[in-house]
């Protein structure tokens, strides 16, 4: 063999050894953190669909007439509001997403200091405007109260651990999708075994095919775990995202906080009046909240998703309108912004599955599984390694030791 070939070879064998090893520190440390985040991640892709199952009594009608209609939603919020507790203060009307699902009412309570509050939920029938019941959503300053789903949502995206526990999950998303890359260089094959590297060798030994299942999975799963990473990383750090975005897309620029104008005036359009104004300017899609106006000066903020939109657990197409006179005093519609925002607003439908609709919603959830599989493979060829490594130096050491006369 040419020397040249010879240097070059060594060269690559020495990159490869580093990029290991940068792989591997990576893994066994943030990846750890990812086991934990995927799990999560799986239960939070069907959290409505679970949070129902476990509490129909709350969020299921059980009964209601045929064709029968829903009471109007000043009804419903009126209801919700005369059970929420006089320190209490309303924030959003939220619609079902089934006509068998209750309507339900936010609304947050101060708690123990200043910078705690907790989230609590009304459950409203549509079809009577009773009250079915109500429970605490979550507490801002203690992780552990508040429902089961919401708690895994939360330690999905923060370890359920506030603003300091979400930035630190998005600089492990950093460090995993640098280690997603380097699992690529160090898989990547070279010339002629293309077919090894992409498959599982049959009738293989325990060691071999603990090391087959980690590179094969970590390969072919590797796409969705860079756009899952990519799309966490972007809610996350959101600034950061649109400024990088920028650069390669046009953004629309963000308008000013939309206000109500000042009036004498102190009686708000009720909320039946404020959805004929939405309705007559966006005929169609799906209502998903009513925001309540928080203080005089603030607007209804009602947000009634277009069929269009791909993102249907967080629409955008918005209405902001005056609480007191209806005007329209700034409006979101999706399907006028630029190609900047449209990136953007297909991450998080890509991050949840639901832009493929429900065959995509079971591939991200059975894709958050997959952190866990690697992770054990990888510590499980970890060791192996690393026993290999000592029975090898005491073979080094046992023959070059002096031999007793």
């Amino acid at each position: 063999m040419p020397v040249k070939n010879v240097n070059s070879f060594r060269d690559h064998k020495i990159r490869r050894k580093i990029w290991l090893k940068v792989h591997l520190y990576i893994g066994l440390f943030a990846g750890a953190v990812f086991v934990l985040i995927g799990l999560a991640g799986s239960l939070s892709v069907f959290w409505p669909e679970i949070d129902s199952e476990l509490n129909p009594a709350l969020k299921k009608i059980q009964s209601y007439p045929p064709q029968a209609d829903y009471r109007s939603l000043d009804e419903i919020a009126v209801a919700a509001k005369a059970v929420i507790p006089r320190q209490g203060k309303p924030y959003a009307l939220v619609f079902p997403a089934r006509t068998d699902e209750a309507f339900s009412v936010t609304y947050s309570l101060p708690a123990q200091t200043l910078k705690q509050s907790e989230w609590h939920l009304v459950y409203v029938n549509p079809y009577n405007a009773r009250v079915l019941g109500q429970r605490l959503m979550f507490d801002t300053g203690n992780a552990w109260r508040g429902n089961l789903m919401n708690f895994f949502v939360r330690f999905h995206y923060s370890l359920a651990l506030g603003e300091a526990g979400r930035t630190f999950v998005g600089i492990v998303a950093l460090f995993l999708l640098f280690s997603v890359l380097t699992g690529l260089i160090v898989w990547w094959p070279s010339s002629g075994k293309i077919w090894r590297a992409l498959t599982i060798k049959r009738h293989a030994s325990a060691e071999r095919f603990n090391f087959d299942l980690h590179k094969t999975f970590g390969f072919y799963c590797s796409i969705v775990l860079v756009v899952v990473l990519v799309s966490g990383i972007e809610m996350v750090f959101p600034g950061y995202a649109d400024g990088l975005v920028k650069v390669f897309l046009p953004l629309t620029p963000k308008a000013g906080a939309p206000m109500s104008a000042e009036t004498s005036q102190r009686e708000p359009i009720t909320l039946v009046q404020a959805a004929a104004i939405t309705d007559k300017r966006f005929p169609d899609g799906v209502y998903k909240w009513i925001f309540f106006p928080q203080g005089e000066r603030d607007a209804y903020r009602i947000v009634k998703g277009s069929p269009q939109e791909v993102n249907r657990t967080r629409p955008r197409r918005t209405l902001w309108l005056d609480q007191y006179s209806g005007k329209i005093v700034q409006e979101r519609d999706p399907m006028t912004d630029a190609a900047g925002d449209v990136f953007l607003q297909w991450l998080y439908p890509l991050h949840n599955g639901e832009a493929f609709g429900l065959s995509g919603r079971i591939i991200i959830a059975i894709t958050g599984l997959v952190p866990l599989l690697l992770y054990v493979t990888g510590v499980i060829r970890w060791l192996q390694k690393r026993k290999a490594k000592k029975n090898l130096a005491r073979q080094v050491r046992r023959i070059s030791s002096p031999v007793e006369p």
